[in-house]
């Protein structure tokens, strides 16, 4: 089973932002997560800014289901 942990890559090693996982010398691999670019539409960046929010921790069903609906709010 694949696990996620959110980290920062700075100078050769990642720096964990949560919970490290608690194996040593294990195979990983690593996905960048771009930066949001400034120079889109401010509600563009929002979204944007919703989405990686999500990304950071593993969520529920429900709580993914939550978060959809209320997004779906906003648009009507």
């Amino acid at each position: 089973m694949l696990k996620s942990y959110a980290a920062i890559y700075k100078q050769g090693h990642l720096d964990w932002l949560d919970d490290a996982p608690e194996q040593d010398n294990v195979k990983v691999i690593v996905t960048l997560v771009e930066t949001i670019p400034q120079n889109l539409p401010v509600r563009a960046q929002e979204i944007l800014q919703q989405a990686w929010v999500c990304m950071e921790k593993p969520h529920t069903i429900q709580q993914i289901d939550n978060d959809i609906a209320e997004m779906r709010s906003e648009w009507k």
